[in-house]
């Protein structure tokens, strides 16, 4: 009895894991810092010396020479790319080119007096 590829691939596709696209670009010293001083508007993650954003589309880890972009396919890891210059506008603006930005609130105890 031949088994059905298609069959197979339907399953792998339906039960399989979780696959992402990793995008990487090396970066120079002035791109790493640009980048940086960029990303730090959205208020990312920050362990160690990466910094780690996360958007509705992927995430864009930025760590010193490296920057890394991990999205669900390779035509929105290239969207994100693209539009991470727009940070640069207010951040009203930053919805319609998919990015946004965290509001950590700290988690100190008000004192009532």
């Amino acid at each position: 009895m031949d088994e059905d590829p298609s069959g197979s691939s339907w399953f792998s596709r339906l039960f399989g894991g979780k696959k992402e696209f990793l995008l990487e670009q090396d970066l120079s010293n002035k791109a790493y810092e640009e980048y940086r001083r960029l990303l730090l508007k959205a208020r990312p993650e920050v362990k160690g010396k990466e910094l780690h954003l996360q958007l509705p589309g992927g995430e864009v880890i930025l760590s010193e020479g490296k920057l890394r972009i991990k999205a669900r396919d390779k035509k929105t890891a290239e969207k994100i790319l693209r539009n991470l210059h727009h940070y640069e506008q207010p951040p009203s603006l930053w919805p319609s080119y998919g990015l946004s930005y965290s509001l950590k609130r700290s988690h100190k105890p008000r004192v009532q007096t």
